[in-house]
Order: C-alpha cells, then structure tokens, then sequence
C-alpha cells in the first residue's frame, strides 16, 4: 500500500485492515507508522541488494556492472508512485534513515566495483573510500537539493537518467589521481 499511494496516504487502520490483524497487533511490533514504514523500505534494500550482487557476477567488465547497477535502480523505481518519493522526501526523519540506509548500500556497491575496475585496469588508480563517498554525496546532494523542484515522475526519471549518465562516463579515462 505504501508503494502505490505514498506514507501520508495510508493509516494504521487500513494496514491492520487489509493484514487482517488488529492494530495493537502493528504496535505490538511496530512502535510507529513510521517505523513500519523504515521497516519495508529496509526489507525491500536488502531484497535488492541480494539481486544486485547475485546479478552483478554475470558481468565481466567494470562499465557493464555500474550500468547494471544503476539500470536496475531506474527500473526498480518505477515500481513505485511518485507519492511514495514526495513522502519520503517530505518526512525529515523518513528522508535521512532511507538515505543512510541508500548510502550505506550504494558505498558497498560503489567500492566493490570501483576495487574491481582498478585492479582489472578499466578505472584509473584512486583512492577508492573518497571516490565512493564523492558519487555517495553527489547522489545525496542531488536529491536533497532537486527533489523539491521535481513534480512528476517523468521529470524525476530525467533527472535521474542524467546523474546516471554521468556517474557511468565521468569515471572513466583521465590520469591517475596522486
């Protein structure tokens, strides 16, 4: 439900509803709508993660692997409304857990695949943990200062296939940093 109509649009009552349970059930787990809601985001992350990582070793070479990565981040996306985003977005406390949490696996995916592609000689030497923590923060600065600027989906995808653009094609040739 969240997924289709965003967290503003979904009470506990018509979650207890349709899990056929009673909302002291949700509370006995859940202290909160928010925490229920930071739940299955978290849930959803490491589902994903698993197909990510169980996917990205069909792939040889470093621009294949960050392509992946960010094609199937594009395509997750749209399986969720543009209400679900604007929530997040609105909600501060929503914002920063799902951030950190989009933070800590993008680092994850970002260094092994930087590591890779300087070891396989495809990405220049670096220092790897500063190249990540830069893509994190330029993604994490991104969202920060155009989501409120975005008001539709398609514009959001946009936006998105450009940052993707140029996180696949600006990693790529130059000299090694010293």
């Amino acid at each position: 439900m969240f997924l289709e109509q965003g967290y503003k649009a979904v009470s506990m009552d018509t979650i207890a509803s349709k899990a056929g349970i009673s909302k002291m059930t949700i509370y006995k787990y859940f202290p909160s709508k928010e925490e229920l809601f930071l739940k299955i985001i978290s849930m959803m992350m490491e589902k994903y993660t698993a197909i990510i990582e169980s996917e990205m070793t069909k792939f040889s070479n470093t621009i294949d692997k960050i392509d992946y990565v960010l094609s199937f981040s594009l395509e997750a996306s749209q399986d969720y409304s543009f209400a679900f985003y604007k929530d997040i977005m609105d909600n501060p406390y929503i914002r920063n857990r799902v951030l950190e949490e989009k933070t800590k696996y993008s680092n994850m995916f970002f260094e092994k695949i930087i590591r890779e592609g300087i070891e396989k000689g495809e990405i220049r030497k670096c220092d790897i943990a500063s190249m990540t923590e830069i893509l994190s923060v330029i993604i994490e600065a991104l969202t920060h200062n155009y989501f409120d600027k975005i008001n539709n989906r398609d514009e959001l995808e946009v936006k998105a296939a450009i940052l993707y653009d140029f996180l696949k094609y600006g990693l790529f040739g130059g000299n090694e940093v010293k």
